[in-house]
């Protein structure tokens, strides 16, 4: 844990920041290592994180939380409010006082802090200037250590083994809900601890960006389109999306899917240490009007850890370089014939290439239920 706050303390020195003051439950776990989940379900429910450049940290927790906290975090001074009597916003004003903050730079998670906490906070501390301290944070959490690129890893290839296993377990005239539930209890059955998101359409609601799994009928002669995740040990994610073919081969469907397939290849063939994401990007949308396919979609990709999207999307306004050990799911979609083309596969990027993590090969191949 020191070296992910010291790598912080860098990102400190180079923006002026005095001190970074953590919210969100991701930077939570991932600075504080302790997993606070009414952070996500009860958001009025703070947990405050303070990370000096200089002198101790201190976490700040409700009550309730207090043995989860004692028991996972490296942090020494924890302190913990009683919901609804104390203001854990008092509390983290306590702190900034201890250690000579009032009038200094800090950095705290703007996007985090509700509006009704930053007046109170602006009325208990009216010196402090206050800077969004998010980027700095995503440049620390952007490179990724071992351990986190094995959880991904074996996150990815969970889910995906469960998918193969409901291919075979499927038929055309089964419904959505029918293959979703058995590829969802393959999931959690082999080894992951919950179901993050779980988008599936077949035939006509293939098009549907986060249509859900219904009982409408997995025809043959058609397509369906599935993207989803779980959440892996240490609370890392997973993200895979594929498109898959129904019963008797549609050759116009087929044709689509094949050129997808070429331009999801072409992409990987560019990753490497360097290379900027808005390059990528552009290999892709080069890639899909030499094949005449519609592109209009705002992004390829995404880095992925403790949340789905992280630092930095795969945009054609994101001129940030990949850096080795980052981590990213890549994957290009196109709607046409009203019908959604979707695959999606996690890398880790290398200094003179990449290693795909999620799968065997990068070329899906032509999926079937048969």
């Amino acid at each position: 844990m020191e070296s992910r706050y010291e790598r912080l303390k860098a990102k400190m020195r180079e923006n002026n920041m005095d001190a970074v003051v953590i919210i969100s439950p991701a930077n939570t776990l991932y600075f504080s290592e302790t997993y606070i989940m009414t952070q996500t379900d009860i958001p009025d429910r703070l947990a405050i994180t303070v990370l000096p450049a200089n002198g101790e940290p201190a976490i700040i927790a409700c009550i309730i939380e207090k043995n989860t906290v004692d028991s996972e975090t490296w942090i020494k001074d924890r302190r913990y409010y009683i919901e609804f009597q104390e203001s854990p916003i008092a509390f983290l004003v306590d702190v900034l006082k201890e250690r000579g903050l009032m009038n200094s730079r800090i950095g705290i998670e703007l996007g985090y802090l509700t509006a009704s906490y930053y007046m109170e906070l602006m009325g208990l501390a009216p010196n402090l200037n206050l800077v969004n301290c998010k980027r700095a944070c995503e440049l620390v959490r952007m490179i990724k250590e071992p351990r986190e690129i094995k959880y991904l890893a074996d996150a990815a290839n969970i889910t995906r083994r469960a998918m193969e296993k409901g291919i075979q377990a499927v038929h055309p005239g089964c419904t959505e809900i029918e293959f979703a539930n058995i590829v969802k209890t393959h999931m959690l059955n082999d080894g992951l601890m919950d179901i993050d998101f779980f988008v599936m359409g077949a035939c006509e609601k293939s098009p549907l960006v986060h249509a859900l799994p219904t009982d409408n009928i997995m025809r043959g002669g058609d397509q369906m389109r599935m993207d989803f995740g779980g959440v892996g040990e240490g609370h890392y994610l997973s993200d895979f999306a594929r498109t898959i073919m129904l019963g008797e081969l549609n050759d116009k469907y087929v044709d689509i899917y094949n050129k997808v397939c070429e331009v999801y290849v072409d992409i990987f063939d560019h990753i490497r240490a360097g290379v900027t994401a808005s390059e990528l990007f552009r290999v892709c949308a080069d890639g899909m009007a030499k094949r005449n396919l519609p592109f209009s979609t705002p992004h390829i990709g995404h880095s992925l850890g403790l949340e789905c999207h992280e630092f930095p999307m795969l945009s054609p306004v994101e001129d940030f370089a990949l850096e080795e050990n980052m981590v990213f799911n890549i994957e290009p979609v196109v709607v046409a014939e009203n019908r959604q083309f979707h695959f999606e596969d996690l890398v880790l990027v290398k200094k003179d290439g990449f290693e795909i993590l999620s799968n065997t090969q990068v070329n899906p191949g032509l999926l079937r239920i048969v």
